[in-house]
């Protein structure tokens, strides 16, 4: 398994999946159809694959991702097959916990383009590198690991406790500040530290304002 660094011990066994090295068989939470509702990809049709459990346990976290159903390879793909997205998005919980480089390769294969959102603290593989076209990192409060080979986007929940000078600016292609909860203070508040980033963007959760999963 993936090494996990920075993370307290007391969130971190009881919260993660199951590592299969051949990746034959994973924990899916739920698979569904949407549009990308966040950072660079906002708006595009997407299949969404969500990963049953995560190594942290964020106060402002509102996604159920503990009940999981047992999938093979051939269930998963049959799944994703039947909603008519060109994008596949894996995410969680937390994605990395699980050994996705199989699954990548079968849905690569049938001609998906694929997007991970991870938090960071686990690295990927290197074979699941090579196989992911978008990679979005969503620090939560601890440092993003060494192993990831890009990053296109960084995404930073930006709530009482963000500071912007714990950005990783120079690891990733983009910058986006996302305000804990859609909160009003914190819209306020990423805004204010735009106009001092005038690179960096704002992302708003728009598959929320628009009442879709």
């Amino acid at each position: 398994m993936a090494e996990l660094r920075e993370i307290p011990p007391e969130e971190r066994p009881d919260h993660l999946p199951v590592w299969r090295d051949d990746g034959q068989g994973l924990q899916i939470n739920e698979i569904f159809y949407s549009i990308e509702g966040e950072g660079l990809r906002v708006g595009q049709p997407t299949t969404f694959v969500r990963l049953a459990r995560c190594n942290l346990r964020c106060h402002f976290c509102d996604t159920e991702f503990e009940r999981y159903t047992e999938m093979d390879l051939d269930e998963i793909a049959a799944e994703v097959a039947r909603h008519p997205a060109e994008w596949v998005c894996f995410t969680g919980g937390e994605p990395l916990g699980q050994n996705l480089a199989a699954l990548a390769a079968r849905l690569k294969a049938d001609g998906y383009r694929l997007h991970i959102e991870t938090n960071g603290v686990v690295a990927p593989t290197p074979a699941l590198c090579d196989l992911i076209d978008h990679w979005t990192v969503s620090p939560k409060g601890h440092p993003v690991v060494a192993g990831f080979a890009r990053i296109t986007e960084l995404k930073y929940i930006v709530g009482k406790a963000f500071r912007e000078d714990r950005v990783e600016e120079d690891r990733a292609d983009y910058i986006y500040l996302q305000p804990e909860s859609s909160d009003p203070r914190f819209v306020q508040k990423a805004l204010e530290i735009l106009t001092r980033h005038p690179r960096w963007r704002l992302s708003t959760r728009i598959h929320k304002t628009l009442g879709l999963p």
